[in-house]
């Protein structure tokens, strides 16, 4: 990638930020639901057992709606931890339960992260994913 190119798309992602942090909340939840439930029609989500997903930083698509159909469905549901900051590593364990991600601590970027101690983990690299939703600032109309 060129440096114009990734000035261009720091920039972007600025003026992104800025119109999506201006979103009423309300419009924000109403988009989240409707993201969740195109999510969930999907043949890749209904084949899928094990999901990686992540949850949402304050200002995002809120992925507690898709937290939610994850885990009524029954599936098996990952997500990340960092484990060094300096290193960007990363691991994705599995979450028990709705009430298991309600007890995480935050991260420092206000996050709900897998704790390292407590039950042990399934490790996703381990056991395998059939489906991984990950974030995104902003798409086109082709999904890009």
């Amino acid at each position: 990638m060129t440096p114009d190119t990734v000035a261009a798309k720091k920039a972007l992602r600025k003026v992104l930020r800025a119109l999506l942090s201006a979103l009423p909340a309300g419009d924000v939840a109403a988009e989240s639901a409707a993201v969740t439930r195109r999510l969930v029609a999907r043949p890749e989500w209904r084949g899928a057992t094990r999901v990686a997903a992540f949850c949402s930083m304050p200002g995002e698509f809120d992925t507690r709606p898709l937290l939610e159909a994850a885990f009524a469905a029954r599936k098996r549901v990952f997500l990340p931890r960092v484990e060094d900051v300096k290193t960007r590593k990363m691991s994705v364990v599995e979450a028990f339960s709705l009430a298991d991600v309600d007890s995480f601590p935050k991260s420092n970027w206000n996050i709900p992260e897998p704790p390292r101690d407590g039950p042990p983990r399934a490790d996703a690299l381990e056991v395998g994913l059939d489906l991984v939703v990950v974030p995104g600032l902003a798409f086109d109309a082709d999904g890009g």
